[in-house]
Parts: structure tokens; C-alpha cells; sequence
């Protein structure tokens, strides 16, 4: 892996927040931060400052930064496709599940009880999707502003997916505050190292990931459903 493209964006030595709302848009502010300080300590886990946990170390299993050949995807041709993607753009257009993000009063209570191990495994599964979607949401958008001049319908493709990962990954590091800790992603945007992928491979990767996550996810809500 290497430094890529993001290393120098607009993102970096930046502290990143979402807001997300009952809107078909996800909006997010931008603020400097320093060098962290010292890590400190919280229950298992160890923290950047007061309540920003420290990001996992980087392994093989931990979610990866991508970058890609933004030429190449710039050049692609879509002429035989072009009907279908524009049906799939509008599809997100029309944005069905703008409602699904939204907290309610449901979580308006404490997770105390969740503890121990419980919760220190809760705790890095919120961390891994947080940063799993946010790190989607830093290739697409960076994707949709490097071909949004020659190849705008696939630009806005990766524009609204881009939306969609911001929203998740907003909704995530929100549900770690619940926890009394949440992610910097400024942070993660400066310090993780990007992993190259060809065009072709992000294509793959991002389908399967995807096919994963929902299954992932249905799962895990069919369980609580079936044990609430």
C-alpha cells in the first residue's frame, strides 16, 4: 500500500462531521485539528483525547483506504450501458432510504448495561463499519471530483454512493457516542495508509462488499428483532 491521492485533499489534518437528517442529502463540516495528544486511557480502550478512541491498529482484517487510476475510470467508455446506469442513478436520486437513518426516541437511553466483553466487542464491530463506510465515502467522492469533467454520469454514480457512505458512516460513529466515544475521521483520513486498486477491482470490491454488509447487517436485525 501507499500515500495516495488523499493525502493531500482537502480532507487531511481535518476533523470530519456528519449531519444526517431526513433529507435526500448528508452534509458534513470540516475543521482543523492538531497533532492528538498523548493516548490516554478509557475502560478497554485507548483514546486520541476525551472521548475520541484511538483507531484500531491497521491489520490484514481491519477496514482499508483506497485509491485507484482515476484516468482510467475517466476514460471508460459507456455507451452500451449508459440507459442502465442512468436508470441506476436515478434510482438513487430518488433516494428510498433517506427515512432509514434517522435516530428516534428509541435511542434515547443508556447502553450501560451492555458491558464487558459485550460491549468492547460491540464497540470495535461500530468501528470497523464506521470506518469501512467512511473510507468508501472518501474514494467515491474523490472518484466523482477527478471524472465529473469527461465522464459526468458515472461521476454522479459515484457522487450519490458517496452520499450513502457518508450517511452510514455519520449514523455509525453517532451510535459510538452512545458509548461515550466516537472516531476522529479527520484523523483516519490523514494517518491511514491507501491501498492501489485498478478500476476493475473497486468495481468487484465494491459490489461484494456491499452483498456482504447486507447480509450482514439483515442478519444481525432479524436477531434482534427475533430477541428484543
Amino acid at each position: 500500500s501507499f500515500a495516495g491521492s488523499f493525502r493531500s485533499s482537502q480532507f487531511a489534518g481535518s476533523r470530519i462531521s456528519f449531519t444526517s437528517r431526513n433529507t435526500s442529502a448528508v452534509t458534513f463540516s470540516v475543521e482543523n485539528v492538531t497533532t492528538p495528544p498523548k493516548v490516554q486511557k478509557s475502560e478497554d480502550f485507548e483514546l486520541l483525547r476525551d472521548g475520541v478512541k484511538k483507531p484500531a491498529a491497521e491489520t490484514v482484517l481491519t477496514p482499508r483506504f483506497y485509491t485507484t487510476d482515476f484516468d482510467e475510470l475517466e476514460s471508460l467508455i459507456l455507451d452500451a450501458n449508459v440507459d442502465e446506469i442512468l436508470a441506476i442513478n436515478q434510482e438513487f436520486k430518488n433516494d428510498y432510504n433517506r427515512d432509514h437513518f434517522v435516530r428516534d426516541e428509541e435511542f434515547d437511553q443508556s447502553w450501560d448495561h451492555i458491558s464487558g466483553d459485550k460491549r468492547k466487542i460491540f464497540v470495535e464491530f461500530l468501528e470497523r463499519s464506521c470506518t469501512a463506510e467512511f473510507s468508501g465515502f472518501l474514494l467515491y467522492k474523490e472518484i466523482a471530483r477527478r471524472i465529473k469533467d469527461k465522464n459526468p454520469v458515472l461521476a454522479e454514480s459515484f457522487q450519490l454512493m458517496s452520499r450513502d457512505e457518508a450517511r452510514h458512516a455519520g449514523f455509525l460513529n453517532k451510535a459510538l457516542s452512545d458509548f461515550k466515544l466516537q472516531l476522529d475521521l479527520g484523523f483516519l483520513t490523514q494517518n491511514r495508509s491507501y491501498t492501489f486498486f485498478k478500476p476493475k477491482f473497486i468495481m468487484y470490491a465494491t459490489y461484494l462488499s456491499e452483498k456482504m454488509g447486507y447480509w450482514r447487517y439483515i442478519t444481525i436485525y432479524r436477531h434482534l428483532a427475533a430477541h428484543p
